[in-house]
């Protein structure tokens, strides 16, 4: 079964083509990489295939789910985890991801079981109460990857994500 689906996949921004009419296909359980250089499109594909942009030509399927008609449907399948950091600095760890697993309609006894799990996996479960603000970059980018990973997705879209990070921190995500 095929995942992710890409049909002649194109983004322009005005004059300038970032995407022209990629096509890939994913199957189930597949890792999956998108090699290129700084410009490429690789961050573009993701963004469309994580419903964050609308491709201006060309079809896209996420777990067989048009990402242009069925975005909600995308979006309750899939983890993001972007270079750019979508935590609240003022919040605690626990309290971002009490707010995120709610928006991914995730029952209260399921959430606090999945936040205490992800936070142990990634040795936060002692800062859980302090501000995202006072944590490292690599401290921030593992609550990041927890909050990507709440509602159990099917499919998860890593873009960059030990940019500006330690060696150790890199290791350890």
């Amino acid at each position: 079964m095929v995942e992710i689906e890409t049909h002649d996949l194109t983004r322009n921004f005005g004059a300038f083509t970032a995407v022209d009419h990629v096509n890939i296909q994913v199957p189930r359980g597949e890792i999956y990489g998108l090699l290129g250089p700084n410009g490429a499109g690789k961050s573009t594909i993701i963004r469309m295939l994580s419903t964050l942009l609308i491709p201006t030509s060309g079809s896209a399927t996420v777990a067989g789910f048009d990402v242009s008609r069925e975005a909600n449907d995308v979006k309750k399948r899939i983890g993001l985890v972007s270079e750019k950091l979508i935590l609240y600095t003022r919040l605690t760890a626990t309290q971002n991801l009490l707010f995120f697993g709610k928006l991914y309609k995730v029952d209260a006894s399921t959430l606090k079981k999945r936040m205490d799990e992800l936070l142990e996996l990634v040795e936060l479960t002692r800062f859980k109460d302090k501000p995202i603000g006072s944590y490292s970059s690599g401290m921030r980018q593992r609550v990041n990857i927890i909050r990507a990973l709440l509602h159990d997705p099917e499919i998860i879209f890593l873009d960059e994500p030990t940019t500006a990070l330690d060696p150790q921190s890199t290791r350890f995500i």
